[in-house]
């Protein structure tokens, strides 16, 4: 029953399927007779079999909590750590795989001291496990992969002086986590996602961006759209926090970089915590003048805090706050910020649409994802009414899909895409629908900032507002996501380590 727990919650049997999961363990264990040898002098309490089911056991784990993920994502946070990170593991969960795996290894010892045949049983289920885990075969595909110049030689770093005559305008960018356009064609989709909607119907909104290896948590999601590479795994080898590393992808310039060199000044503020996966270590290294998180506003929260951070409302009070400052400074300004609202499995609903929305029948999923859309229209709204958005564009995106929560069966029914729009001085209301990934939103913003590009490229991306096919439309998805998940070449480009 243990070593088939595993299989039902990968594959999500349900109903009857449950039945015929519970018929299958059942037939195993009667299958797996026994025999108590007296004369066996084979007493071992070693198996062979016990790291590699722990290592799977781990895996099952991750994905019961976040679904399907990235390798690149377990490598990434493997070096930066989960400092002032709170995933949500629910208890029931942590039980089940935790049982599962102490059932198996307990029963499967047990076979072992009471019949020698199970000697060799273990030595195969080891090599079984070995080969079984996603892990293992996806780090070797990746270290063990000939390499291939071709996404390296793609890359195409950004002119760094605008052009001259150019009006230089304001940016304001937010990333609202997880909140995918594909919540718009759920059930009840067009009541939670009304205010994205509408938000989106003032300017340009791209569909069709998707999420591609190693673009697919929050930092992965910020460095790809304003950098425009994916994040690229350093190595397991490498340094273990990135708070003792001197830089992050320091050989490019990403949008920050960009601009400082052009007179702005930019900041990022986040809901959570400012260290949390090497963050401050990428806004530090990249040119921010300003950075703020969680721990800058706690006196003004008090206790009204989320296990990530601060809720949406107060962020976006204190947001603008910031603008208005800005807005009385004498060169253009780039302000990027980070929301925690729309965070898997459940959201964390601001005090503010408890008090001014209808949840109706909306999931508390869903009502997390109105509130931040919600909350993001009344924002614009002040900074519009105080004259804050006047020669200023603005960009409004998710980070990443969402991970794991009661819609997931719902959202991957559809074809996923992330939310991108952009409005603003001298943007005209239109809808672009093209195959895109998310280090493509790069060269859009620096196209729009008045940057001039060759062929619309800059890092991988190529601008949405470009003519030239991007590397999604050259390649397809499921083959650029093979390309990035094995490109070594380009994470040692990118960290600029020999040891990548």
């Amino acid at each position: 029953m243990s070593f088939f727990y595993p299989l039902r919650m990968i594959f999500n049997f349900h109903g009857r399927q449950r039945i015929i999961y519970i018929l299958s363990a059942l037939f195993a264990a009667f299958v797996f007779k026994f025999y108590d040898s007296k004369d066996s002098k084979k007493k071992s309490l070693f198996l062979w079999s016990l790291i590699p089911v722990i290592f799977l056991a781990v895996y099952v784990f991750v994905f019961a909590v976040f679904g399907a993920f990235d390798f690149g994502a377990v490598v990434y946070h493997l070096q930066s750590g989960m400092n002032g990170g709170h995933p949500d593991i629910r208890g029931a969960k942590v039980f089940y795989v935790a049982l599962s795996l102490v059932g198996f290894l307990l029963s499967l010892l047990y076979l072992r001291r009471h019949d020698p045949r199970f000697h060799y049983v273990d030595i195969s289920l080891a090599l079984a496990f070995v080969a079984a885990n996603p892990i293992v075969w996806t780090a070797a595909d990746f270290y063990l992969s000939p390499p291939d110049p071709t996404l390296t030689n793609f890359y195409t770093a950004p002119p760094k002086q605008l052009p001259e005559g150019v009006k230089k305008k304001n940016i304001i960018i937010i990333y609202a986590e997880s909140e995918e356009r594909t919540f718009a064609d759920i059930n009840h989709g067009a009541e939670t996602f009304a205010e994205m909607s509408e938000v989106a119907a003032s300017g340009i909104e791209v569909q069709g961006i998707r999420q591609l290896a190693n673009t697919g948590w929050t930092m992965a999601g910020f460095v790809s759209s304003q950098c425009g590479v994916p994040l690229q795994p350093r190595g397991l080898f490498s340094e273990n926090n990135f708070a003792h590393q001197a830089s992050f992808f320091a050989p490019i310039d990403c949008l920050s970089d960009v601009l400082n060199a052009n007179g702005y000044h930019t900041e990022f503020m986040n809901g959570g915590d400012s260290h949390f996966a090497g963050i401050a270590t990428f806004v530090d290294g990249h040119k921010f003048a300003f950075r703020s998180g969680v721990e800058d506003y706690r006196a003004i929260a008090g206790d009204y805090l989320n296990v990530w951070g601060l809720y949406d409302d107060t962020l976006f009070e204190q947001a603008e706050k910031r603008i208005e400052l800005l807005g009385k400074q004498d060169k253009p300004f780039a302000f990027s910020m980070a929301t925690i609202g729309g965070h898997a499995p459940n959201g964390h609903v601001s005090r503010t649409c408890r008090q001014k929305l209808e949840q109706g029948e909306l999931s508390e999923m869903q009502f997390a994802i109105k509130c931040t859309g919600y909350l993001i229209k009344t924002f614009l709204a002040v900074l519009k009414q105080k004259g804050l958005l006047e020669n200023t564009i603005v960009a409004i995106q998710s980070d990443h899909l969402i991970m794991e929560n009661e819609h997931s069966g719902e959202l991957n029914a559809k074809r996923r895409m992330n939310y991108f729009s952009i409005s603003g001085d001298g943007i005209e209301p239109a809808v672009i629908k093209r195959e895109a990934a998310m280090f493509d939103v790069f060269p859009t913003l620096l196209q729009v900032l008045g940057m001039e590009l060759p062929g619309g490229r800059a890092g991988l991306g190529v601008s949405l507002f470009a003519k030239e096919p991007n590397l999604v439309e050259t390649y397809g998805q499921d083959r650029l996501d093979g390309m990035l998940r094995r490109d070594w070449m380009l994470s040692r480009k990118l960290w600029g380590d020999a040891s990548s």
